[in-house]
Parts: C-alpha cells; structure tokens; sequence
C-alpha cells in the first residue's frame, strides 16, 4: 500500500511541473516570438524489492534468505524541458523596422551582459542612432552593432540588408544552429543563450514590417490545463484511498495484537 502512495504522490509532483510550464505557455500566448515549452517525464527507475520479515527460500548451505520479489515501480518523473521551435504566425504591423524570421534561425542581440539570440522582431531606432530589440539590446549586424545614425528612413529588405536612406549600412546576422535543443537556454521569454557557437550566420528569409507571433495554440493550451487538473484529482483520490486503507490496516493490527 505504501508503495501505492509514493507512485500517486511523484505523479501529483510531475503534474504540477506539467501545469506551471503549459499556464506559462499560456501566459505568453501574445509574447511575440515566444516559443512553447513542453515538459517530458518518463517512469522513475524500478526498486529491487525482496522480503525480508517472512523469508521462504533457502540458499545453497539450507540458510534462510530474503525471497526476491521483483521491481517496484516508482511512479513517473519530469526528466527536461523540450522547445517547440516550430513557426509562429507572421503579423503584418506595416513598422518598416519589425522583422520576422522565415524559417530557422534567431537574431543577435548584446548588452552589457552578453550575446543573446532571439525571434523577437519588435526592433527599435535608440537614441544613439543603433537599432535594437525592444528591451534596448543592440541588434548584431555582419560588423558588429548596427547605427543608422538619424536617417530619415530606414528599411530592411528580404535578405536582412539594412538600408539608411537608401545606403547599405550593414546586414542583420542571423544565427542558426544544427542542434537548438541542445544548444540553446531559454532565457526569460524571447531570449536564448547559445552553449556552442552558431553553425551559420548568413542569409535567410526576412520578412520587413512583420512580426512573429508566439506559436503557443490557447485553446490546446486550455484543454490541456483541463486534463491536467481532472489526472491531478485523479492521483490525489488514489493518495486518500491509500492513506484511508493504511488507517484501517493500523487499527485492524492493533486489534488483533
């Protein structure tokens, strides 16, 4: 019975793991260039189990020993975090300075702290002239940051060439890696740290005056909460029904002793 209790007990554990990182997906669903998480869990390693208090078997100098039982299964356990890196949805917002990525890869951003990649497209002109993301890193170009100075007009075209009143200034650098499971930590919500160097740098597709959107699906992300929740209260009677027959077994044996 108690071996029932530990196996409810871990998959209640692995269920609330399961629902703050689908709530989470569900926070960011209008996060642009989110890309949703997915926890995976597998069986946790069985117990060797034998009994010790009521030995039946012999050994081969006719001594009693433990009869082995078998494997005790555990219950389940989170193992890691996979990232769905698939495609978000393009949104046409018409600001000549919003870029969307089509197909694999991230943009480079700096600051103080590091290098970061991201698929967040949502760049700005600083006060300084350089462009950067949303949160005022600087977007990382083929020469490093990228400043269009004060120009009247800046665009950025299919191939990710920046233009500053019709000069070339530089050329975004875009990072693609062979391995983004791997290779990439996500940070807060758009960011991620790259643990080896990018496999590519280079053209790609680039769509100006569009952003990604989070490719998180609310309503999938809602019905998987609802079940969720239904497998949670489904382990937590499973814990009340061994904990009630534990009861009664305590009381029972104290009865009868």
């Amino acid at each position: 019975m108690v071996r029932g209790l530990y196996a409810a007990a871990a998959g209640m554990m692995t269920i609330q793991e399961q629902t703050a990182t689908t709530s989470n997906n569900l926070a960011n669903a209008d996060t642009t260039g989110f890309k949703a998480d997915l926890l995976l869990f597998t069986s946790a390693p069985g117990i060797n189990t034998w009994r010790v208090d009521d030995p039946t078997t012999l050994d081969d100098a006719g001594r009693k020993r433990p009869e082995y039982i078998g494997l005790t299964n555990a219950g389940v356990m989170d193992t890691t975090i996979w990232h769905d890196f698939s495609q978000g949805q393009l949104v046409h917002t018409g600001q000549p300075l919003d870029v969307a990525i089509v197909g694999p890869g991230f943009l480079r951003v700096r600051d103080a702290s590091g290098e970061y990649y991201s698929r967040d497209g949502e760049l700005k002109r600083g006060g300084d002239g350089f462009l950067t993301d949303n949160q005022g890193r600087r977007v990382q170009g083929q020469g490093g940051d990228i400043n269009v100075g004060t120009a009247a007009s800046v665009e950025i075209n299919r191939s990710g060439e920046v233009y500053a009143d019709g000069v070339l200034i530089d050329r975004l650098a875009i990072a693609s890696f062979a391995d983004p499971q791997a290779d990439l930590t996500k940070v807060g919500t758009s960011l991620w740290r790259a643990a080896a160097a990018p496999t590519a740098t280079g053209a790609v597709s680039v769509q100006s005056g569009f952003i990604e959107r989070s490719n998180v699906d609310a309503v999938s992300s809602i019905v998987e909460l609802i079940a969720q929740l239904r497998h949670y209260e489904a382990a937590q009677r499973v814990v009340q029904t061994e904990d009630s027959m534990l009861g009664i077994a305590a009381s029972q044996i104290g009865k009868l002793t």
